[in-house]
């Protein structure tokens, strides 16, 4: 996910969503297009972290496939008959 990437998340105070790029949600200070509070970075923080993280896993399923967690593959369900 870039900073132009577009996402949209909803105003904490008028709960509107706001579609901006991900660097305007980042920025320290904003206000809301709809009912013109103003927005701190903080108040998206922990939702553009989760975004960016959850990002970051699909593109790493993308390449290297999903995790086995440790189990062989052979079998579905792995109750202890992988060696």
């Amino acid at each position: 996910m870039t900073a132009d990437d577009n996402i949209t998340l909803d105003c904490p105070y008028c709960s509107k969503p706001i579609d901006e790029a991900l660097a305007w949600f980042k920025k320290s200070y904003a206000t809301c297009p709809h009912c013109e509070q103003g927005l701190v970075a903080d108040q998206f923080a922990a939702v553009i972290s989760a975004l960016e993280q959850a990002m970051e896993e699909s593109v790493e399923e993308m390449l290297y496939g999903k995790p086995q967690g440790g189990c062989c593959g052979e079998k579905s369900s792995c109750g202890g008959g992988c060696h």
